[in-house]
């Protein structure tokens, strides 16, 4: 019998793990409306300068299956393993990330009043809302210098109207003998944090691991999908080909404009939230730091990722570096009132002009109070017809790092897989 046919909808990470799995024993083809494949996991080069312009995109993974998956198709030889070094900028000095296993690093009175909150927190019931929830778990002084207005500045929503369990193995949550251990010690180092420790690959950015994923898979590059419909021979896509199965990691709120769908389900979908994120690529002096958060609202910028840490092959210029800072919001316009500003970053990251920069419209997941209930409805709706499957970061909004949503289309596709037998 002929293999069925399925349409894989966004060349990302999700789409193209679950038809690389899936092509031997489907016909699959992937649509993508970009002209390469990847996704939020893209690279490019602009004028020798390597530039992942949809944030920093690093491999790690406690998964063993994940980790033979890629090790597989782009040996390990062809990446660069590094040791975290995350640093916050604060007060004017850079102190070792996660802050909270750093408080040896701060002035007198500041470690003193965190080290004497940490300790008293977790009193009472755990908080439903995140902002509660972060004094809560850390303590107010920690909360107040760092948790807070970092938090504050990379989601760009009330974090008292945000839920908490999405936290769980994201954020770094040392016990407090670990954060007394370090404060006596004065050892700030981090003892099995989540990705403490990342491979990147060595040459060709982030691009080169996707790029080893797609190699052999049917691509149709520059290809947006317009209309999807259903009728008795199958998924009809831009009203051309029909397929048996359709799996979508294309964004939740994309969906209603391209399919028909339930008022009901609609109206969840336009509840979900979301932020954007623009980033700018910039020369700066060369460093080992490989990210730079910084907390403080007197800059716009929360965070900095130093692309020439993550490989030596990032800058033209082998005496400098460059680096990716990281504004969440709304598009704007970068021109010369922008540099004028002065408030971007701190004035010592040297950064004065931008060699390239991206807008992106969905960035970031924000699991909000209604969150669940609306993703309940979504997924519940879907699950009734096994021929279009949900997939991905965006696909099942849920905000999970590169490895767990390779883990999630290996796991759809060894059901897809079992169900053919």
């Amino acid at each position: 019998m002929e293999n069925k046919k399925v349409a894989v909808l966004g060349a990302g990470v999700s789409g193209l793990t679950v038809a690389r799995i899936l092509d031997n024993r489907f016909n699959v083809t992937v649509y993508d409306k970009n002209k390469t494949v990847g996704g939020l996991a893209r690279t490019r080069f602009t004028d020798g300068y390597l530039y992942d312009p949809h944030g920093g995109h690093i491999f790690n993974s406690k998964h063993k299956d994940v980790v033979d998956f890629i090790f597989s198709i782009l040996p390990k030889e062809n990446w660069k393993y590094t040791v975290r070094n995350a640093k916050i900028y604060f007060n004017g000095k850079y102190i070792s990330y996660p802050f909270e296993l750093s408080l040896c690093e701060l002035d007198d009175d500041d470690a003193l009043d965190c080290i004497y909150d940490f300790v008293m927190a977790r009193q009472g019931n755990e908080p439903d809302n995140f902002k509660d929830w972060l004094i809560w778990n850390f303590g107010e002084a920690i909360s107040k210098r760092y948790m807070i207005p970092y938090n504050e500045k990379i989601w760009a929503y009330p974090l008292e109207q945000m839920e908490t369990q999405f936290m769980q193995g994201k954020m770094p949550l040392p016990t407090k003998k670990e954060m007394l251990r370090s404060m006596l010690l004065k050892d700030p180092s981090e003892r099995k944090m989540p990705h403490s420790t990342f491979y990147y690959p060595l040459k060709g950015g982030i691009q080169t691991m996707v790029d080893a994923i797609a190699e052999g898979i049917e691509v149709r590059c520059g290809e947006k999908i317009n209309d999807i419909k259903k009728n008795n021979e199958g998924w009809i896509i831009n009203d051309e080909e029909i397929y048996d199965i359709i799996i979508s990691t294309i964004p939740l709120p994309e969906l209603p404009n391209i399919m028909e769908l339930p008022e009901k389900i609609n109206l969840c979908i336009k509840d979900l939230k979301y932020n954007s994120l623009t980033t700018i690529l910039f020369d700066c002096p060369k460093t080992d730091i490989t990210w730079l958060y910084i907390p403080s609202h007197n800059y716009k910028s929360h965070r900095v990722g130093y692309q020439s840490a993550l490989t030596p092959y990032a800058s033209p210029n082998k005496e400098r570096g460059c680096a990716a800072l990281e504004i969440i919001g709304k598009k704007f316009e970068i021109n010369d009132k922008f540099f004028k500003e002065n408030n971007i970053l701190p004035k010592e990251l040297e950064f004065n002009e931008s060699l390239d920069s991206e807008f992106t419209k969905y960035a970031y997941v924000i699991h909000d109070k209604n969150y669940r209930k609306n993703l309940c409805e979504i997924k519940n709706y879907f699950s009734y017809d096994d021929t279009f499957k949900l997939l991905g970061r965006w696909g099942t909004w849920n905000y999970k790092n590169m490895d767990l949503c390779m883990k999630d289309a290996m796991n759809l596709a060894k059901e897809m897989s079992e169900n053919v037998d």
